[in-house]
């Protein structure tokens, strides 16, 4: 055994313990909030369904495609925003939705 970094060893395997536990926390902060963007997104919908907030399908219809970003989840939401009385632009009358 060296008698320089004769503990680096057990330093290296502290080190490594504390980010696995790091890792896991920051695991449970992921899942805690994504369970809460479900849990408020279930929420709206329900609010949506019922027409219970005043105003709010019609904002929703006019702004939640302006909101997203991705092409992808314009399209998958496309049904949505009709089904609230909003006016969706298909790829033939724009190449955005």
């Amino acid at each position: 055994m060296s008698l320089l970094g004769g503990n680096d060893l057990k330093e290296q395997q502290k080190i490594n313990e504390l980010e696995l536990k790091i890792n896991r926390e920051k695991q449970k902060l992921d899942k805690k909030l994504t369970r809460q963007k479900i849990l408020l997104g279930a929420f709206l919908v329900d609010a949506l369904e019922k027409d219970s907030v005043d105003g709010l399908r019609e904002y929703t219809a006019d702004n939640l495609l302006g909101f997203l970003t991705r092409q992808t989840d314009k399209e998958l939401m496309a049904d949505l925003i009709k089904g609230l009385g909003g006016k969706v632009e298909t790829k033939t009358d724009s190449e955005s939705l």
